[in-house]
């Protein structure tokens, strides 16, 4: 169905846009609003006129599409759960941590050396991955979009929204696992034979536990943001640690052992071989 939109300022022919293109510009329009504003505009803050303007759409094809502002806000928050959740992943967590075992080759060969290895990267991965978490536009709106279903009344719009975050959680594991798998495996660590849930359980718990303090920190940043004395990494000296790192090595060190069957040749073609998988590029020494 194509709508006839309101003549320009300059006298030329009026456009004309499908409903879906006018859909489509007030849901984006809608979204960059939320993007900039994070949680402290919120989804209520919205207004339709606003939205409207931005969107570049006449306001009477748009009451055609959404006869109410509650039937837009559903749709906004569908949109909001589908988009921001795919956005949640720390892309630099990967980078960062094939950064930090190239770094120290001579650590590779012995398992204390591979385990003070995967302690520091939990160290700098887990810290870089809270604060990016709670700069983060998207998990900010994901968090609001999250709330939202609070109110749940039984509506079909909140029904939806649900269903979509789920998904989109589900897609976030999923990739969590698979990071987590990668490296600890990569290093020679592999999961306790009693434990059942595999690599999703440790995903859920770990981005649980950083996301739990994410929320903390929104009331009260400084029971989150202290740094604390933990165990060594890289030397013998004690090390500052971010509760996110604290936390995250509890679940490790409960959740993971050493592999006796581990070939530490492997780590130089393994590191190339994550590397690539991402575009990086990084000075991998090889000590074969």
């Amino acid at each position: 169905m194509a709508i006839e939109q309101g003549e320009s300022l300059n006298g030329t022919r009026p456009t004309r846009m499908t409903s879906e293109q006018i859909r489509r510009r007030m849901l984006d329009a809608a979204l960059d609003s939320i993007g900039e504003g994070g949680m402290s505009l919120g989804f209520p803050g919205l207004q339709m006129d606003e939205v409207i303007i931005a969107a570049g759409v006449s306001r009477s094809s748009v009451y055609r599409i959404w006869n109410s502002k509650d039937l837009f806000l559903g749709d906004v928050l569908n949109e909001a759960a589908s988009r921001f959740t795919d956005k949640l992943s720390d892309d630099r967590a990967l980078p960062t941590a094939i950064d930090l075992i190239s770094s120290r080759p001579d650590l590779h060969s012995s398992e204390e050396g591979r385990r003070r290895l995967i302690r520091e990267v939990i160290r700098v991965v887990l810290e870089q991955n809270f604060y990016g978490t709670i700069d983060s536009g998207p998990w900010q709106s994901f968090l609001a979009t999250s709330a939202a279903l609070l109110a749940d009344d039984g509506n079909e719009a909140l029904r939806r929204v649900g269903e979509t975050l789920r998904q989109g959680s589900d897609r976030f594991i999923e990739a969590m696992a698979a990071f987590h798998e990668a490296l600890t495996s990569l290093l020679g660590f592999k999961l306790r034979d009693e434990f059942g849930g595999g690599y999703t359980l440790y995903a859920v718990l770990g981005s649980s536990m950083v996301e739990g303090l994410a929320v903390r920190h929104l009331a009260n940043p400084a029971v989150t943001d202290n740094f604390y004395v933990g165990p060594p990494t890289l030397t013998d000296k004690p090390t500052e640690w971010a509760p996110s790192a604290i936390g995250f090595l509890a679940i490790f060190d409960q959740f993971l052992v050493s592999d006796p069957n581990f070939e530490p040749s492997t780590i130089h073609c393994r590191l190339q071989e994550l590397g690539c998988t991402i575009g990086h590029s990084s000075t991998i020494v090889d000590t074969r």
